[in-house]
């Protein structure tokens, strides 16, 4: 199987702490696979802008987030300290969504590009005490996606639904071949599941999937039904941004909601109907003068908007 990876660097750690400035970052230890290597696209500029850098290495705040949300803090980072592309891959270490919002409030990051957390996680927070301040930047979705031999273009959120409590079994129920459906899900904590949970699942129990079907990182998943390209019967879900631009994978098909495509364009006019924002977050104790909050500031400013469509993101509202 041929992958090709769009947006970043393929030697980029997918799941580390923080950007730690000073020092260099300490090896990646995530259980994510690597992103398949091909060249990036979108194409970032190659100067960092704008050309008035506020930051060195050593004075910005520590940054932690969600895995697809590496490309932006990349881009981030050169903007605001001049940094190459590479220097600035090289500094990204997150923690995936659920640890990232762990580390902010036990005070181990500053400032996070993240994905909504679920229940749980917000529960977490609220019961620590610690008050968060949170604004959207950009807007991405919930996408589900096929092996490309699958007929089926298209479900609705119902049919999702009856798939992932185990009412429907077999595609031909959806218009599709005689052929039993094998759907992926995603660990309880994931950004990813979050998003299933707020549009399709609500508090509907999910089908109990066999451990070889569960995945805990955004990779895998992909990985997983890819690997049914010759029968064309599996169905996961992801984030739009991630599959598209990040780990796009020679075989998979995303999928219509209701006959609407996931694109930049549907996502941005809102008529995808799974289309949710993506935040910056800092503690709301924050000084005024301090680092993250003055990172955040910028990312609310026309730069910062900017940054967010550069790195290849629909920006929020």
């Amino acid at each position: 199987m041929t992958a090709r990876l769009i947006g970043i660097a393929a030697a980029l750690a997918l799941t580390l702490t923080a950007c730690t400035p000073a020092t260099q970052p300490t090896p990646s230890t995530s259980s994510d696979p690597a992103p398949p290597s091909s060249p990036s696209v979108p194409t970032q500029p190659d100067t960092p802008e704008p050309s008035s850098h506020p930051f060195s290495f050593e004075t910005l705040p520590r940054f932690d987030g969600s895995t697809a949300n590496i490309p932006l803090i990349s881009l981030v980072i050169q903007r605001l300290t001049g940094a190459s592309a590479a220097e600035a891959d090289n500094a990204v270490q997150v923690t995936t969504t659920p640890n990232a919002y762990r580390a902010l409030v036990a005070g181990e990051t500053d400032l996070l590009l993240v994905y909504e957390a679920n229940a749980t996680v917000k529960q977490e927070v609220e019961d620590s005490g610690v008050k968060l301040e949170s604004h959207p930047i950009g807007r991405d979705a919930l996408v589900f996606f096929t092996n490309a031999a699958n007929p089926v273009t298209s479900l609705t959120t119902e049919q999702l639904r009856d798939i992932y409590t185990g009412r429907i079994t077999n595609w031909k129920q959806v218009g599709g071949d005689d052929i039993g459906i094998v759907a992926y899900q995603r660990t309880e904590e994931s950004g990813s599941q979050a998003l299933m949970r707020k549009y399709v699942m609500g508090d509907r129990t999910m089908a109990k999937a066999p451990s070889e079907l569960v995945t805990d990182d955004m990779g895998g998943i992909i990985e997983g039904v890819s690997d049914y390209a010759n029968s064309g019967n599996a169905l996961g879900y992801s984030v739009y941004y991630y599959l598209a631009n990040m780990y796009a994978v020679e075989g998979i098909r995303m999928l219509g909601i209701g006959d609407v495509m996931p694109s930049h364009e549907t996502i941005g006019a809102g008529k995808y109907p799974y289309v949710n924002d993506f935040f910056v977050i800092i503690r709301a104790d924050e000084p005024a003068d301090s680092p993250a909050r003055q990172v955040m500031e910028w990312l609310l400013s026309p730069d910062g908007t900017r940054t967010v469509a550069d790195a290849g993101y629909v920006p929020a509202g």
